[in-house]
């Protein structure tokens, strides 16, 4: 999935599609066995309290809405077996006056993680050079998130109090 799912979106899953599939439980036991590793239809019931017409079910139901994607694999006897991973590592759900917006974010999804820190930062002063695409900027810390980055990001030393 690469962005936002909206309820305009006809190209897209529907927002509501996704998160009744989030709300079901057989979904979230497929989604949460697949995320650590690819799996068979079989695994996958087996992880699940419900037959496994239902896990079937439940797994078209995910793969129409892009939140688990199927592949082939070889077992040990050189058998081909359809396998199923999960697709995103979280979901972020926003209310809009339009109604919901959903975004699953990907593995690694480095940018995303990086924009929702920067979101949540108090800055004191922006400095931004369009033509170096270059930002700097004055972060106004509390004591222990202070101590918190130092611990994360090197030595006392390196970055002395200002």
């Amino acid at each position: 999935m690469t962005g936002a799912v909206r309820n305009s979106y006809e190209d897209e899953p529907a927002a509501s599609d996704v998160l009744d599939a989030l709300g079901d439980e057989c979904s979230r036991v497929i989604l949460s066995a697949a995320a650590s590793e690819p799996m068979t239809a079989k695994e996958l019931t087996e992880h699940c309290d419900v037959s496994p017409a239902t896990v079937y079910r439940r797994i078209n139901t995910l793969l129409d809405n892009e939140l688990l994607v199927e592949s082939f694999e070889f077992d040990a006897d050189s058998a081909r077996q359809k396998v199923y991973r999960t697709t995103f590592e979280h979901v972020e759900v926003d209310v809009t006056e339009s109604g919901f917006e959903v975004t699953p974010h990907q593995y690694g999804d480095g940018p995303y993680h990086l924009l929702q820190l920067l979101s949540e930062m108090p800055f004191k002063h922006i400095d931004v050079d369009p033509g170096e695409n270059e930002l700097n900027v004055s972060i106004g810390l509390t004591d222990d998130l202070f101590e918190r980055f130092l611990a994360l990001w090197g030595d006392r030393n390196q970055y002395p109090n200002p």
